[in-house]
């Protein structure tokens, strides 16, 4: 498995200087940085979730065999995750498979989508339904980067972070104690809770690869927050989404979470999202949210934390699952 490295800046520098190298980035990150890429094979795709599809990824395959790509050459994503998830995608892809490097340059993807080798793009506003499991060969974490993130973007990365609080009791404590601070950006605190984040993922997904069971837990927030980012046409960034994914999920299932608990992380979770619900019906989210993956046996499956690093899966019949919705909607 492939451990994250922090790493500095002038290391970054220089792994994309290397021989037989093919860069990945957006136009975003090329316009803040365009000396990372001077004489450098590379292709910009356009920034944003609408150019996480499969459009993407052959542009880039064909502008790979355009400027005389091989078997031995590396590809290496410069970006957020839909960088990574489409520069990954196509490295599993290329030639039947090439050795490919991540480089988050956001919070989220350094905390999330960086770790764990899944790869994929979206069909028709399903998230990361085209896809496959290929590991970076390395993941090259460096916080500079961070520098130029404006603060949604930062919420963002939190609403992930939040997110693994839930799943381990010391970051937990260590999230609520410091909260302020994460949302702040305190460099100490901050680079602490990235490291315990990268960490914590790194472990389930060793323990999990194929998220056949333990890494089934990292799916907290989504079911709902995925349906809802697809139909509300990803207006808001990925994060937030997950953050009201948890809000809703938990408040559904509210009986069978402790109260103190619940109620501190629906703090947090409001915390890094300041916006509403967006008003889309519970049989409207229930139909998206039955076309997931992650389901089985036509239930709908949601994972809902309960206090101290535990996470409950609860399968729901999509009746179920609605009327549950429904009730709570007003409240979100």
């Amino acid at each position: 498995m492939c451990s994250a490295e922090i790493v500095s800046d002038k290391e970054t520098v220089a792994v994309l200087g290397g021989d037989n190298v093919y860069v990945v980035t957006d136009t975003n990150v090329k316009r803040l940085y365009p000396f990372v890429f001077g004489g450098v094979r590379h292709f910009a795709i356009k920034a944003g979730e609408a150019s996480k599809n499969l459009d993407t990824v052959g542009e880039i395959i064909m502008d790979m065999v355009d400027k005389g790509c091989n078997r031995k050459t590396t590809v290496i994503a410069v970006g957020g995750g839909v960088v990574g998830d489409a520069a990954g995608f196509a490295a599993s892809c290329f030639m039947r498979g090439v050795d490919w490097i991540n480089v988050p340059t956001t919070l989220l993807s350094m905390v999330d989508s960086s770790i764990g080798g899944k790869t994929g793009v979206d069909v028709k506003g399903y998230k990361n339904i085209a896809g496959s499991f290929h590991l970076p060969k390395r993941v090259l974490v460096c916080m500079d980067w961070l520098d130029t993130l404006d603060d949604r973007e930062w919420l963002c990365g939190c609403g992930e972070m939040i997110k693994h609080a839930l799943l381990s009791a010391d970051i937990y404590e260590d999230t609520r104690d410091n909260l302020q601070d994460l949302i702040d950006g305190d460099p100490e605190v901050t680079e602490r809770l990235i490291e315990k984040s990268i960490r914590y993922k790194e472990s389930v997904v060793n323990a999990d690869f194929k998220e056949s069971g333990l890494r089934k837990r990292l799916n907290v927030g989504h079911t709902v927050g995925h349906a809802v980012e697809k139909l509300d046409g990803f207006a808001l960034s990925h994060g937030e989404y997950v953050a009201l994914g948890i809000i809703a999920e938990m408040t559904m299932l509210k009986e069978r979470v402790p109260e103190k608990f619940y109620n501190e992380a629906i703090k947090m979770a409001k915390s890094v999202c300041n916006h509403s619900f967006p008003r889309i019906s519970a049989k409207e989210i229930a139909a998206v949210a039955r076309a997931d993956k992650k389901n089985t046996d036509e239930r709908i499956v949601i994972m809902l934390p309960t206090g101290g690093g535990e996470v409950e899966e609860i399968p729901l019949s999509p009746e179920e699952f609605t009327e549950r919705l429904e009730k709570c909607l007003s409240n979100l």
